[in-house]
């Protein structure tokens, strides 16, 4: 099952792709996800439907991966990507 398939709204999406950046770089949060997923999907504010499965976590990426603080009000504009992921994460 993916994120596509089960019904999420934007903030959900965007809510679960902070928790993958996150797992990426945390291998305790990602063995915390293998076995409670449900339970960390609710940290991150995310509910699933009576039924429903909790999704995979993507495998990390294969490649260069850059991290950037972003601070300020403003950020500036994502560079044009071509075959990359990217993540926002704000830093609360």
């Amino acid at each position: 099952m993916t994120v596509d398939t089960i019904g999420w709204d934007t903030a959900q999406r965007r809510a679960f792709g902070e928790l993958t950046a996150k797992a990426w770089f945390d291998a305790g949060l990602r063995l915390r996800y293998e076995r409670e997923p449900r339970s960390v999907l609710a940290e991150y504010d995310i509910r699933l439907a009576d039924g429903a499965c909790p999704p995979v976590l993507p495998p990390e990426p294969r490649g260069e991966l850059e991290v950037e603080l972003l601070t300020g009000t403003e950020a500036p504009p994502p560079p044009p990507c071509m075959l990359s992921l990217c993540f926002c994460l704000a830093v609360q």
